[in-house]
């Protein structure tokens, strides 16, 4: 509704926040050439965020589980594939193909799944404005000459101006790397968590956090023979940490945790269950 209205329930939203950095976010983008879905529950990137999230676990129960979930399938790919393309997040893109690929490779009912797959992503990419707006964005990010959209430039900016390495046991608190950031470029903010978790907390707890998120739910799918929860926990967490919602305070962090013990709990039940079946 709010792609068709050109922006009209975004302006709605914007006036709602009035004098938030969400309200200047809002408006630099209604301002733009392209469309970026903005809503009550975030940014365009924590909305890519959400379906990430919702495409993975749909496909993690619908491989493990043998009910049939209450929503189609086609359903849930359909709303993936259009969520994606109005959310209009370049990395977004490539983590949902991945994502959805999957399904072809895994499980039975392989061709039905690509026949169903190439049918929904043709009828919604043939939707003209859709298409082209995904495909303006791609353009712009090129002529910038940075796809990243400034995270590689802040890197960049980082490495050329000497400033401080983190420390390895301490930092200097939440907002500390933007700060050093802003204070040797015109950019506002880092967009990668690995980086702006050592400054702020210091490299061990970067560590700390890495293996507690990642290597810990990991380990517990390996151990339990569950490989292709790895594959999409793997995805959700790459895509978590491909832009600074984690490493500052949005409730980011909050919801991978929730997600991550969604599957690991899966994980548990089904490898008990496996044990008590004759």
């Amino acid at each position: 509704m709010d792609f068709i209205s050109g922006k009209k329930l975004q302006m709605i939203l914007a006036n709602l926040l009035y004098n938030t950095n969400y309200y200047t976010s809002i408006n630099w983008d209604i301002q733009s050439q392209v469309y970026r879905l903005f809503s009550i529950l975030g940014h365009p990137l924590t909305n890519m965020f959400l379906l990430v999230i919702f495409i993975g676990v749909n496909l993690a129960y619908n491989h493990y589980y043998k009910e049939k979930a209450s929503v189609p399938m086609y359903i849930v790919y359909g709303i993936t594939i259009l969520g994606t393309l109005v959310c209009n997040s370049k990395f977004g893109i490539i983590i949902v193909c991945a994502t959805l690929l999957s399904i072809i490779m895994v499980g039975s009912n392989k061709v039905r799944n690509l026949v169903l797959l190439l049918i929904i992503s043709i009828s919604v990419l043939s939707i003209g404005p859709i298409k082209q707006n995904v495909v303006q964005r791609f353009l712009m990010a090129s002529e910038s000459g940075d796809l990243s959209n400034g995270r590689l430039s802040a890197l960049d900016y980082l490495s050329d101006s000497n400033v401080p390495l983190p420390h390895i046991f301490t930092g200097e608190g939440m907002g500390a790397s933007d700060s050093l950031l802003q204070s040797v470029s015109d950019l506002n903010n880092i967009e990668m968590p690995f980086v702006m978790y050592m400054y702020d907390y210091g490299i061990v707890v970067t560590i700390l956090i890495y293996i507690i998120f990642y290597l810990f739910p990991i380990s517990i799918f390996i151990k339990n023979k569950h490989f292709y929860l790895c594959y999409l926990y793997t995805l959700i967490f790459v895509f978590a940490n491909s832009y600074n919602g984690m490493a500052v305070s949005i409730g980011i962090t909050q919801i991978l945790t929730f997600v991550a013990m969604l599957l690991i709990n899966m994980s548990n039940r089904l490898k008990k269950q496996s044990i008590l079946e004759p």
